[in-house]
């Protein structure tokens, strides 16, 4: 089972739920520096497989406010020099680091490729578009449209 980021274009992220969740974790654990920073590490934490249950773990980062879209990307960067930085350090079985690692360089990478305006595919990515589901998910947008985990579900307002 695994679980996904879909990012701006459409292309997504795909990991094993526990390489997901450490992605996530990581992340979330870089958005410290203002209030709504923490609202959404908090958001990013009930994203997590551990929380919505094995291959349910999802983040679309079309469907976050804004502000949440650009903290997200650039706690993501962070979180990737960090954990370069601290290695296969407390990692239960360090020998899966170096994967989780290229996993998560590929996301950046992914990004990194839709700024420069390529198509989906170039990086063993899947080239097909995922459809967003019109949800405005995350706490930077109204509190009635959150929801604890990412489900499927109807538009706000229908």
């Amino acid at each position: 089972m695994s679980a996904f980021i879909a990012l701006d274009d459409g292309r997504s992220w795909w990991a094993a739920n526990w390489a997901y969740d450490a992605v996530i974790e990581r992340i979330a654990t870089e958005l410290t520096r203002t209030e709504a920073e923490r609202a959404l590490a908090v958001w990013l934490c009930e994203q997590t497989c551990r929380e919505c249950g094995p291959g349910l773990g999802s983040v679309d980062v079309r469907e976050l406010s804004a502000a949440d879209r650009g903290a997200f990307r650039e706690a993501a960067q962070r979180a990737f020099r960090s954990a370069v930085q601290a290695g296969a350090a407390g990692w239960n079985d360090p020998s899966f680091f170096p994967a989780w690692l290229a996993g998560f360089r590929r996301l950046l990478r992914m990004w990194k490729a839709i700024d420069r305006g390529e198509p989906a595919g170039q990086l063993g990515d899947p080239p097909e578009y995922m459809e967003p589901n019109g949800r405005q998910v995350g706490p930077g947008w109204a509190e009635q449209s959150r929801t604890r985990c990412n489900r499927p579900g109807p538009p706000p307002g229908e």
